[in-house]
């Protein structure tokens, strides 16, 4: 074999890694889709889709915490992204008090203005509103968690956060039956 036929054998080579490996690499974050519904609740993906990481696989459980209260769990590639919980029946809490006793939790934390008590902050949004449950006054309590949060990311998604909350807020409190 001569200098010229083993050039081509090497770039022929060379071309099929290269189209093997852009093939089954394509699409990154385009791997998995975020269902329209998540958890009994409907929600556009694209605003769930900017708190998750690129990844293979995407799941969501829901889980039930006590009689009334719900957790629902988004996971990327197995791993645990996003943690919602609901609970319809809580106490009465004022936000922005409670983010600023937990600062391990709650990581410059700002008032916003949907919700009747709502804060957002790196990481995590706490939102308190009233409502009627089961014939009974209390608060619907909305408590969202990025599990990855890094302190090295400049916003701490909170923009994708309050975006996310506002528009999960309603759905949840109808679906729990809660009542304004």
């Amino acid at each position: 074999m001569g200098f010229e036929e083993v050039r081509r054998a090497t770039l022929g080579a060379l071309l099929s890694a290269v189209l093997v490996a852009s093939l089954s690499g394509c699409g990154g974050a385009a791997d998995y889709t975020v269902p329209e519904e998540i958890c009994g609740r409907k929600i556009d993906p694209g605003l769930v889709r900017p708190l998750l990481p690129e990844g293979e696989e995407f799941e969501a459980e829901k889980r039930s915490i006590g009689d009334d209260t719900m957790r629902c769990l988004l996971f990327v590639d197995r791993r645990r992204e996003l943690t919602i919980r609901e609970y319809p029946d809580g106490g009465e809490v004022d936000a922005m008090k409670f983010a600023v006793e937990n600062p391990g939790r709650f990581r410059n934390p700002k008032k916003v203005s949907f919700g009747a008590d709502t804060v957002v902050s790196d990481g995590m949004v706490l939102s308190v509103n009233p409502c009627t449950y089961q014939g009974e006054k209390g608060h619907y309590i909305l408590d969202i968690y990025v599990e990855r949060f890094d302190v090295s990311e400049p916003d701490g998604w909170r923009e994708e956060l309050e975006r996310f909350a506002e528009a999960y807020l309603p759905v949840g409190m109808e679906e729990t039956g809660c009542r304004e």
